[in-house]
């Protein structure tokens, strides 16, 4: 019942050990600050040793308390004007949320029992407009059926119709309960959510009725998302041999495909991007060797990289042709 309650938690969000150490030296200061003034004005005034430990007590629990509130806290909400992309720490998967003007887009849901529902809490998140379902493996869809039932969304971009998962045998009636729109994914759609556009570039139209055959990865919805002057690409797991094929335009900002595998085309591609960040969101001590050292060795030709599994969440900032990162950790 008190877990329910506002305020009840408070995210952490501090930038690793040494502001940590910060935080608390503050807090403790507080602390010894009130008591030298209680001591010195106040406690005259009360008698008794044991009534004056009471207040000293107190006195420094509610300061403590409030310079907590003050000092660790969660990430801020999106500004007015401001893009925020939040590349989220899901463990061995993928999940992105853009948030601007209260509008709010979700591309993939990480993998089954992972954090996804928290990590929306922590973003803050009042509204989901639209949810993207890459394609049909669990590590992007696995959660898709809590994110609809805890955040009901106006229309699911769904890049795996008709693919025989265990998330789109049940999609139908989660989105008739959510009373969701489904749109299909397919290249040369653009959807608006607030003032972010989001426009498919792959896959091409499939025959309705059809199963997508071959690798899910391969038929992956590569999207461009765009607000102002800023633009983004997410290409869930589709490498260079999907996305070489492709018009693709310079973009400010990178999520790197497939959780940062090996792929021979990629440095070509940057080549071709010229993004100024790259985002890899990958599970720590995964068994796939993701980020492969080969592209760690192409991402050196970007000039901010962040992944998940060191940094925890990642927050880009966009606001009036600037872009600023926030790493949860590190």
């Amino acid at each position: 019942t008190t877990a329910a309650l506002p305020a009840a938690s408070v995210p952490v969000a501090l930038p690793g050990a040494a502001a940590a150490a910060v935080a608390y030296a503050a807090v403790a200061a507080a602390v010894l600050a009130v008591r030298s003034a209680v001591a010195r004005r106040w406690l005259r005034r009360i008698g008794g040793r044991r009534r004056r430990r009471r207040a000293i007590g107190a006195a420094a629990l509610a300061v403590a308390t409030m310079a907590a509130l003050f000092l660790i806290r969660g990430p801020a909400p999106p500004r007015p004007g401001e893009l925020v992309v939040s590349f989220l720490d899901v463990g061995q998967g993928d999940a992105t949320l853009l948030q601007a003007g209260g509008a709010a887009i979700l591309v993939d849901t990480g993998p089954p029992g992972g954090p996804i529902l928290r990590r929306l809490r922590e973003a803050g998140l009042k509204r989901l407009d639209l949810l993207v379902l890459t394609h049909g493996q669990a590590d992007h869809e696995g959660m898709a059926p809590a994110v609809l039932r805890a955040h009901p969304a106006r229309v699911i971009l769904n890049g795996a119709a008709g693919a025989d998962t265990p998330v789109q045998r049940q999609l139908a009636q989660l989105a008739a309960r959510a009373h969701a729109r489904t749109v299909v994914a397919e290249a040369g759609e653009t959807l608006r959510v607030g003032r972010m556009a989001l426009r498919v570039l792959w896959p091409p139209h499939r025959a309705a009725g059809t199963a997508p055959a071959g690798d899910p990865n391969d038929r992956a919805v590569v999207a461009q998302v765009t607000t102002g002057g800023f633009d983004l690409l997410l290409p869930a797991d589709a490498e260079s041999n999907v996305t070489a094929r492709l018009a693709l335009p310079r973009v400010d900002a990178l999520k790197v495909a497939h959780h940062g595998s090996a792929d021979d085309g990629l440095p070509a591609e940057l080549g071709r991007l010229r993004p100024r960040f790259a985002a890899i969101e990958v599970g720590a001590d995964n068994t796939y060797g993701h980020p492969a050292p080969s592209t760690l060795a192409a991402l050196r030709a970007v000039g901010d990289v962040a992944r998940t599994d060191r940094d925890g969440t990642i927050r880009l900032r966009v606001a009036g042709g600037r872009m600023r990162v926030e790493r949860e950790r590190g």
